[in-house]
Formats: C-alpha cells, structure tokens, sequence
C-alpha cells in the first residue's frame, strides 16, 4: 500500500514540476512586474505544495528502502532519487534569493539567480524521471 501512496507522491511532485516550468515559461521575460509576481508565486508554490511533496516522496521512500532487492538497479534508482531531492532542495532556496533579489530591485542578481535555478531545475526533473523509469523497470 505504501507504494502507492509513494507513486502518487511522486506524480504530484512531477506534476508540480511541470507546472513551476509553465508558469516560469509564461511569465519570464514579460516586464519586471510579471517577473516580480513570478518569483512570488514560485516562492508560494515552493513553499507550500513542493518542499512538503519532496519531503513526503523521501520519507515514505526511505520507508520501503528494506522491501527492496538490493544491486545495481537499486542503487541507480537510489542515485537518481538523491539527485532529485538534493538539487530540489537547492533550487527551492535558489528560489527564494530569486525573490529577494526581485522585491529588492535588483534584476542583475536576480537574473543571475534565475539561470541557476533554471539549470538545476532541469537536473531535478531528470533525477526524477530516472528515479521513476528505473523503478517502473524493476
């Protein structure tokens, strides 16, 4: 049953994921207002929906770590799912300096910041995907 509950877990943070991308994708690059309600939102969404998925997906993963067969598969799914988590857990700080460069003014920080986010962002995802194919495989 755990299992389960940690795929669902796993699909709300993709989902969530995906979602934090549009909304950048939307609102990037349309004025500083819109730059400013982005970092804002991301902020929010980060705080409230993301950090307490990544933080459920780790726990009830850790939670089956002794149902499953140990080896190489294992231990990739396992790499994959720590990059996950560990660049997430990055870029959700990376995104609050965002914003506080943002409410601050200062755009040249803040656009600095965004790239990095956007980088690592896209490590989160493949971290995730990996994690998931791998587990699908085994």
């Amino acid at each position: 049953m755990l299992i389960y509950f940690h795929l669902l877990l796993v699909g709300a943070w993709i989902g969530t994921v995906l979602v934090e991308a549009l909304f950048e994708r939307a609102l990037l690059g349309q004025g500083r207002d819109k730059e400013l309600i982005l970092a804002r939102l991301h902020w929010k969404v980060d705080k409230l929906v993301e950090f307490p998925l990544l933080v459920l997906v780790a726990a009830t993963g850790a939670a089956m770590l002794g149902q499953m067969p140990p080896g190489g598969l294992f231990h990739a799914k396992l790499a994959c799912a720590a990059v996950a988590i560990l660049t997430n857990l990055y870029c959700i700080w990376l995104v609050k300096v965002r914003l506080d460069h943002a409410e601050a003014g200062d755009w040249a920080g803040f656009e600095r910041v965004d790239r990095r986010q956007h980088q690592f962002g896209a490590v989160v995802l493949l971290g995730l995907l990996g994690a998931v194919g791998l587990g699908l495989a085994a």
